[in-house]
């Protein structure tokens, strides 16, 4: 007997509260590929006795889940929140019982073709949904051989890094001139991350999501860079990169870079070309402005409106600690 959808969807909705599986490895809902559908899925429970029976069948394979509790009112932008990562469909549980509901029943993924290239925000849903895949792997406390698919779910995901691009921060330094001006002279800080040990590590993001859970409150400006061009802006006093700091949290060394840039580069290739077509577009579009000639004011008989001037201020470099 087939599954009504909408009315499972209505009942999701109408809850008070719903319960996320949430992978504490990855600080990111626990994501599982239906065996047969293929379909990416996140599992939600109406209540804490179905998510307890859920999560002891993986406390056993060392992959530890807690239970987040999702308030109604919260219900749009949790939702929201799984088109970044690539998710297709949710796994809903009720008294012992599972229903499964396309995402897109609850959010719909916005139309960005009529959106001029350079304002879309930047998209990654393949790299996140990869890298969330291997970390579950990876970050199991046991030993590698027991790991599933351990070899293939590396390679897939280095695939998809070879052939990305990505948001580094940026602090601009106080003083006149365009945001674009002060890039092009250098006049900007940079964001660090600092570990326990000392190690410093320059914080990069998959996508304008992630960026912005990470940005909050703070003025930061973002700069893209294609996979290629991670080895160039690294600094000697870093040991590498970490994407996504506040969700899957991936370490990205010296050594991995190298590894991916000699196994991978035609993707590599792929991915700096793309940045590139963009960066020009992002050049000539400040330039055109730049040059655009400024039209004389129209008298009129009534008083001109005043314009405020923008202000902002500059935050400090911010220090996260390590995760574990």
């Amino acid at each position: 007997m087939a599954i009504d959808n909408h009315f499972m969807q209505k009942k999701v909705l109408q809850a008070k509260q719903l319960i996320v599986a949430f992978c504490v490895s990855t600080n990111m809902p626990y994501v599982i590929c239906d065996p047969v559908s293929f379909e990416d899925q996140v599992w939600i429970f109406s209540d804490e006795e179905g998510f307890r029976e859920f999560a002891e069948r993986f406390a056993a394979k060392k992959l530890i889940l807690r239970g987040l509790t999702i308030q109604k009112n919260n219900y749009p932008a949790f939702f929201a929140s799984l088109l970044p990562i690539g998710i297709t469909e949710i796994v809903f549980t009720e008294n012992g019982a599972s229903a499964k509901i396309p995402l897109d029943q609850f959010v719909k993924k916005q139309d960005m073709s009529a959106v001029p290239v350079l304002r879309r925000p930047l998209e990654n849903p393949t790299l996140q949904l990869t890298g969330i895949y291997l970390m579950q792997e990876v970050k199991r406390q046991v030993p590698n051989e027991e790991k599933d698919d351990l070899a293939s779910l590396n390679e897939e995901f280095l695939i998809n890094l070879a052939r990305s691009r990505f948001l580094m921060p940026i602090e601009l330094k106080s003083g006149p001139g365009t945001p674009e001006e002060k890039i092009r002279k250098g006049q900007v800080g940079f964001v660090n991350i600092n570990t326990k040990n000392g190690d410093s590590f320059r914080p990069i993001f998959s996508d304008t999501f992630e960026f912005n859970k990470f940005k909050q409150k703070k003025n930061f400006q973002a700069v893209t860079l294609p996979f290629a061009g991670l080895k160039q802006a690294m600094p000697k006093d870093v040991k590498g990169y970490i994407m996504n700091p506040v969700g899957c949290s991936v370490v990205i060394t010296t050594q991995l870079i190298d590894q991916v840039l000699k196994n991978f580069p035609e993707e590599v290739q792929k991915g700096a070309e793309e940045t590139r077509k963009l960066l020009e577009a992002q050049t000539a579009a400040a330039r055109a402005a730049v040059k655009a000639p400024v039209k004389a004011p129209v008298k009129a008989p009534v008083k001109a409106p005043v314009n405020a001037p923008l202000a902002g201020n500059h935050s400090k470099i911010t220090k996260m600690p390590e995760k574990k």
